[in-house]
């Protein structure tokens, strides 16, 4: 039988602690699984895609002290053992299978954090990118990111699962005002805060010479998209740039742990890219696995949103920032993220309902915030409408709402219009 048109791969990863952190919690790994050696993070690595895959991983560990570390190299060993299982797949059950390798990664972090005290909270984002043939598959937990770079251009192919990213989908703020969002550090799910976890998975159909960029948020946090797109653009090189993603991290000043896995995709196993390719998140579903039927997954009375702390406790302790009229809904929403088990359609139906109320109010508070204050007021010699840095923090935006109502309200007939 005739081998399958060849598809190229030159890959490199890196990490450094940045400027700020202690020590490094972050961790990755890069697998050609038709390698006998034990895969190493440490090497560069140029091969042909062969029947069994590969698998590109980049994992952010939380939870202080060594606990973070224990956290992302417990799931990059745990993936990757998972995912090597015997036989060549189809692209399905290889998606299948990274997703329960994911899911079981999550139970191995969560009852070790459970059982020990010294590791108790502890957790890690995962985003591990596979192939067995042309499509890219993604499987992600939390906010670390992929990017793919096509002619000239760079497209994110995975969402952030944070409550800033929620906000930004709704429209509420743009991303590089999320840069500055106060509650920035909060992300919806992480391996080993929750006994159970939702893997989100995504597609991208390769293209002859695309580069794709696999990142913690300490890249992505300091460093804009254009500044990763210009690097990609001006070093051909993978390994000097993952060098040059680093140092520009770093000379933000590198606030954060710093991890990129960079990969470079050729060969006549793929086709060449054309003007009506759109890149950007693919949801990609592979369905069960008739051989090995999985169960419904449900949330439990222990998923809920994570960061340095909580959706819920976040919320809860800025409810009183709020305008009096989206306080209910924080509340509410505090309350359903820690709510007894239901399952993952209620919960997402819950969740959009409950952030599109709450950011309903938010908007209704700066109308009439707005409106007041492009109002003439005779009392107080015209008008100062609010200003977009206001706009940067929604909390500091709304929680100006309340102290701009109470000011004295002018008569009827000094208010109106002319």
């Amino acid at each position: 039988m005739a081998s399958s048109p060849e598809i190229k791969i030159t890959v490199c990863g890196k990490t450094d602690v940045g400027q700020l952190r202690e020590h490094n919690e972050d961790n990755f790994l890069v697998v050609d699984f038709a390698r006998v050696e034990k895969p190493s993070p440490e090497i560069a690595l140029d091969f042909s895609l062969g029947e069994q895959g590969a698998l590109f991983l980049v994992c952010d560990g939380m939870g202080g002290a060594a606990a973070g570390e224990v956290a992302s190299t417990m799931a990059v060993e745990s993936i990757s053992s998972a995912v090597a299982s015997a036989g060549p797949p189809t692209r399905e059950r290889f998606a299948r299978r990274l997703r329960r390798a994911i899911e079981d990664a999550n139970e191995l972090i969560f009852a070790q954090s459970r059982d020990n005290q010294s590791e108790r909270g502890m957790g890690t984002t995962c985003t591990a990118v596979g192939l067995v043939d042309a499509t890219l598959l993604i499987g992600q937990i939390g906010d670390s990111r992929c990017y793919v770079m096509r002619g000239g251009r760079l497209s994110q192919a995975t969402k952030d699962q944070s409550l800033a990213w929620q906000l930004i989908e709704a429209g509420a703020m743009t991303q590089e005002e999320a840069k500055g969002f106060e509650h920035a550090n909060i992300i919806l799910q992480a391996l080993g805060v929750q006994e159970k976890v939702e893997v989100v998975l995504s597609q991208v159909s390769l293209r002859r010479g695309d580069m794709i960029l696999v990142c913690s948020d300490g890249l992505h946090g300091p460093v804009s998209d254009d500044e990763i797109k210009q690097i990609l653009l001006d070093e051909p090189d993978v390994k000097k740039a993952c060098d040059r993603l680093i140092a520009c991290a770093n000379a933000h000043e590198g606030p954060d742990n710093i991890t990129v896995v960079l990969a470079r995709f050729d060969g006549e196993g793929l086709p060449e890219p054309v003007a009506e390719d759109n890149v950007g998140f693919l949801a990609y579903d592979p369905g069960q696995d008739p051989e090995d039927p999985e169960p419904t997954r449900r949330l439990s009375s222990t998923e809920h949103a994570t960061g340095e702390t909580t959706v819920s406790d976040e919320l809860r302790a800025t409810a009183s920032e709020l305008p009096e009229a989206a306080q209910e809904t924080a509340s509410s929403f505090a309350e359903k993220a820690s709510a007894p088990t239901q399952s993952i359609p209620e919960a997402r139906s819950v969740l959009a309902f409950v952030l599109v109320t709450l950011l309903a109010a938010l908007a209704g508070a700066l109308f009439l915030v707005s409106q007041r204050a492009t109002i003439p007021d005779r009392n107080f010699g015209g008008s100062s409408p609010l200003s977009r840095s206001t706009l940067a923090s929604p909390s500091a935006a709304v929680a100006a709402a309340p102290q701009m109502q109470a000011a004295p309200t002018p008569s009827a007939d000094a208010g109106r219009e002319p």
